[in-house]
């Protein structure tokens, strides 16, 4: 009951990893996050159990400081640089630009192309983002926007490794974010954002 709660609801990133402790109850379960403080209480139907099972062998590391994005690969007791590239990731001005989130994520699915619409707006289509993988809500590691309806993709921005600029995106060369969509698997692979 909200009455009985000592502390204030907080609302935790979409595709954090987290520890799971306990299924407390049907509708509740306690987690504890990798790169957030606490142990909270959250209505289960917000978690995805992934099992104890899964190695993440495959990480992507984005650097919000420097504007780059490394990509890892464990092979069997070494870990392999595969890849190093300069990207842009998220701004703050809002409402609509949003810092790319500081973390530990897992990546939850693919968008070959990820449509986005025009700020302030909930219908109108202002372009395409391709190869597009989600790490949290509103957060994907994807190539160079294009206007909508400009169909071609576009391979370079000359903003890449600069500043940030994007609405909480991690935005990289179209054939590297084309890598990452090919090579990323979902469910079991890592996106680390640090600063």
């Amino acid at each position: 009951m909200p009455d009985e709660w000592d502390a204030p609801i907080v609302y935790g990133r979409d595709g954090s990893l987290v520890a799971l402790h306990s299924a407390d109850t049907l509708e509740f379960v306690r987690i504890e996050g990798l790169s957030f403080d606490g142990v909270w209480e959250l209505p289960a139907r917000y978690v995805k159990r992934i099992g104890n099972d899964i190695r993440f062998e495959q990480v992507i590391v984005v650097d919000v400081t420097h504007q780059h994005i490394c990509t890892l690969e464990k092979r069997g007791d070494t870990w392999l640089v595969r890849s190093m590239n300069p990207a842009t990731t998220g701004v703050h001005q809002p409402p609509y630009a949003h810092e790319t989130p500081l973390g530990i994520y897992v990546i939850q699915e693919k968008k070959e192309k990820m449509y986005f619409l025009v700020d302030g707006s909930r219908t109108e289509i202002a372009g395409f983002a391709p190869y597009a993988s989600r790490f949290t809500n509103g957060g994907y590691i994807h190539g160079v926007p294009t206007n909508y309806p400009q169909q071609d993709i576009i391979e370079y921005s000359w903003s890449l490794g600069t500043t940030p600029r994007s609405h909480m995106c991690v935005r990289n060369a179209s054939s590297h974010a084309k890598f990452i969509f090919d090579w990323a698997k979902t469910l079991a692979s890592l996106v680390i954002v640090i600063d």
